[in-house]
């Protein structure tokens, strides 16, 4: 573990040097470009990466479910669709998305706990369940934004404001779980038991899976949708460290901070002046992952 978090945060430095200080199209950064534009987007692209990956452990770990994260739940594109319809309704709560997306993702959350949580309980069931969810709500956003100038979602249009909102929620998941303290290793025992031990399940995963939902919420405000990556970078670090899930937190907290801030980058600079969607390439660099785990035969943990 000690090696694996010295060489992903060396990554990090190497990628936030690169960010700050690489020219584009033979010029070097402007005062105003630094602080106004690189400096946020590397800072909310640190934040939201780690934010993304420690959100998928949580849904997976409260829910006995491997095969989830929040993408794949409904709630990320849940979040596009009340960030959508805000913003077509009423335009001037737009630089607030990162706000209103915390607050529909705890919305969504909520009516998923009533409906769809509760009903499906198989992990493919719910796998499926969870796609079908996201896939209407990809369909009536789609149609919702067609005709309003909408393009895919980048890290380009990141502002101060959406970094600051970001770091606040990111503050407030982390005290969330300071308050739960180490009872997310209860759900690594079998659920009879948990209820043997006089702990109230129920209750106590509305109070990790809220958190979660403030960091999937905040996050996709900005970047969008991004279906299995939560997945691929949780289970990369499960399959590098074999520890309960509340000890590989930091871990996978730092690999999604590496995989979304390199990401970014890319899509920065691989096609300049041109900006490719950061979510897009993110989903490009980890989706090979998840084929290397089906062909070595893995179960995800």
């Amino acid at each position: 573990m000690k090696y694996l978090g010295g060489g992903l945060i060396s990554a990090i430095l190497l990628i936030s040097g690169l960010t700050l200080g690489l020219p584009l199209g033979h010029m070097w950064p402007t005062t105003q470009i630094f602080w106004q534009l690189r400096v946020p987007r590397l800072i909310f692209a640190l934040i939201g990466g780690g934010m993304l990956a420690v959100s998928a452990v949580i849904f997976q770990t409260t829910l006995r479910n491997r095969y989830v994260d929040g993408g794949m739940l409904g709630l990320a594109s849940g979040v596009e669709l009340g960030n959508a319809l805000i913003a077509v309704i009423f335009a001037p709560a737009t630089p607030w998305r990162v706000l209103t997306g915390a607050l529909w993702a705890i919305v969504w959350l909520l009516i998923l706990r009533a409906s769809m949580l509760r009903i499906l309980r198989q992990p493919l069931q719910l796998l499926l369940g969870g796609l079908g969810v996201a896939m209407l709500l990809n369909a009536i956003t789609t149609l919702i934004t067609s005709n309003q100038g909408f393009v895919g979602k980048s890290l380009a249009n990141v502002t101060l404001q959406d970094t600051w909102l970001l770091a606040i929620f990111c503050v407030v998941g982390i005290i969330i779980w300071q308050i739960a303290g180490p009872t997310l290793t209860y759900f690594a025992l079998p659920q009879i038991h948990v209820g043997q031990l006089g702990i109230d399940e129920k209750r106590l995963s509305l109070l990790w899976q809220l958190g979660a939902a403030l960091f999937i919420g905040a996050v996709t405000a900005v970047l969008g949708s991004t279906f299995f990556v939560g997945l691929i970078i949780a289970q990369v670090v499960a399959q590098l460290m074999t520890k309960p899930a509340q000890n590989r937190l930091v871990v996978t907290g730092l690999l999604g901070a590496v995989m979304l801030s390199g990401s970014d980058l890319l899509a920065h600079s691989l096609h300049y002046p041109l900006e490719l969607p950061t979510g897009a390439v993110l989903m490009l660099l980890t989706a090979p992952l998840l084929l290397v785990f089906w062909k070595r035969g893995h179960d995800v943990n």
